[in-house]
């Protein structure tokens, strides 16, 4: 006769939560940090005050043209500001190798910059195809 053994067999399977858990929390704290890199990589600057276009989902901003109040044009924020034709050659360079961020540009002028350097930069783009450009602005 055989005798069921004392120890039981449980053959059920142990999840263990605490790896799962600690890889949403690195997510939730790389997510928070990369959220502080994309508003400090923005220029500080007084943009105008228009209500503008308020689209409900978020889009994807490949590039960002920014005027400051002295007419300076500044692609990056490390960057030195670059003059007109510096940025026709970019875009010229930019536009013949198909590059994906001048599809989706932003221009962000300052509310005290000059309007001729603003046309400036507008005339360059209709130049060279990307006449559809968003301006950003603040919400009053």
């Amino acid at each position: 006769m055989r005798f069921k053994s004392k120890k039981s067999q449980d053959t059920g399977l142990i999840v263990e939560m605490t790896p799962m858990i600690d890889i949403v929390f690195l997510l939730i704290i790389f997510f928070m940090v990369a959220a502080q890199f994309a508003q400090q990589a923005r220029l500080e600057m007084k943009l105008p005050q228009e209500r503008g276009e308020s689209a409900k989902d978020s889009q994807n901003t490949g590039l960002v043209i920014n005027i400051r109040n002295d007419g300076a044009i500044i692609l990056d924020v490390d960057s030195p500001p670059i003059t007109i034709d510096a940025l026709d050659e970019r875009v010229q360079m930019a536009v013949t190798s198909d590059s994906a961020p001048w599809e989706s540009l932003l221009i962000r002028a300052d509310q005290n910059a000059s309007t001729t350097t603003l046309n400036e930069v507008l005339r360059l783009l209709n130049k060279h195809g990307l006449s559809a450009t968003r301006i950003a602005t603040e919400v009053p």
